[in-house]
């Protein structure tokens, strides 16, 4: 181990996406390079046993990298949750931010971040993403960094709810949630969400936390099923709000921002032919979890319910909504 830790720990978790890994890692490799003349920072990445060309560009990336670069090749696949809390286990950086493969970093966007945590001391940074356009071969360069900081857990939950989900969004300062007492982070492997172990300790012992407004972040978009969204974003995500936020107004302004912004173009894309969610009912399980939940019943019942013309055109209807929600300080959430 480092005799100083790192400022910052990047770390990938990875399986059978070797040409997005790929993408991802030509994005760091330069900003890595700017970097590492003025700041600590290490490159840590975990593949879950993929079968594919993952293991010979990670070492071929490593063997050539000019920052502490150490990768995992795991045995047996350990799922996405366990290779995820693998990560942040394994991570010496003071802060730890677990990118996923499939996400790339604004050109400019890793030495504005150094810098930031490199003056500030939070519990969190939370990062906003575009929409990873796949061909696209340039983006803008981040120059700076729009930053609101924060100093009050509602108003941290307000501005970040279901998108404190999101792994690649979200840095997290470990030191700061190792000296806090928590459950064991491994108890939540299974549910597609054990980033919120960590997230959700920081969170429920907030002392102050960062939102940056500008994109930092291309994310790629999930529209592949693969998993049981509705069991996920619904009974799991509610669960864990209120074990592990204990708050229940911080667990509820996580649960109405999930039905507000979240679902309904999900739900809307379950009455689509192509729909990749079909496994799930996913009316019975959002109404039996949410319908005494007037958030429930304006923006995601209905787009069960209406004429599926209708249902696009409330779709938008709520979209319009939500932005104006949003200039006013998100008062509908609270």
């Amino acid at each position: 181990m480092q005799n100083k830790a790192p400022i910052l720990t990047i770390a990938i978790p990875t399986y059978n996406r070797s040409n997005y890994l790929t993408r991802l890692l030509e994005s760091l490799r330069p900003q890595m390079e700017e970097a590492s003349h003025l700041f600590s920072l290490e490159l840590l990445i975990s593949d879950n046993a993929s079968t594919d060309r993952t293991s010979e560009i990670v070492d071929s990336f490593c063997c050539n990298s000019i920052v502490p670069c150490r990768s995992f090749r795991n045995k047996t696949n350990l799922g996405a949750d366990g290779n995820i809390l693998q990560c942040f286990s394994e991570a010496f950086g003071k802060y730890v931010w677990i990118i996923g493969d499939d996400d790339i970093l604004l050109p400019g966007s890793l030495i504005a971040i150094l810098k930031l945590l490199d003056r500030e001391n939070f519990d969190i940074v939370h990062l906003r993403s575009i929409p990873l356009v796949e061909g696209r071969e340039h983006y803008p360069r981040i120059t700076s960094l729009e930053i609101a900081s924060i100093d009050r857990p509602e108003v941290f939950a307000l501005k970040t709810h279901i998108f404190l989900t999101f792994i690649t969004g979200n840095i997290v300062n470990k030191e700061r949630t190792l000296s806090l007492p928590h459950e064991s982070f491994s108890t939540l492997i299974g549910t597609s969400l054990v980033q919120l172990s960590w997230t959700y300790t920081l969170v429920r012992n907030f002392r102050r936390g960062a939102v940056v407004a500008n994109p930092v972040i291309a994310a790629s978009s999930d529209a592949r099923g693969g998993y049981a969204l509705f069991t996920v974003f619904g009974t799991n995500l509610k669960s864990i709000g209120e074990k592990w936020l204990i708050e229940p107004r911080l667990s509820q302004i996580v649960v109405n921002g999930t039905l507000q912004v979240f679902f309904p173009p999900f739900v809307l894309g379950t009455r689509q032919e192509s729909n990749v969610f079909s496994e799930e009912q996913a009316e019975n399980i959002l109404a039996s979890l949410f319908s005494d939940n007037i958030r429930y019943r304006i923006f995601v019942s209905p787009l069960f319910r209406l004429p599926k013309r209708m249902a696009r055109l409330w779709l938008l209807l709520t979209r319009v909504i939500n932005r104006l929600d949003k200039a006013l300080g998100n008062p509908m959430l609270r």
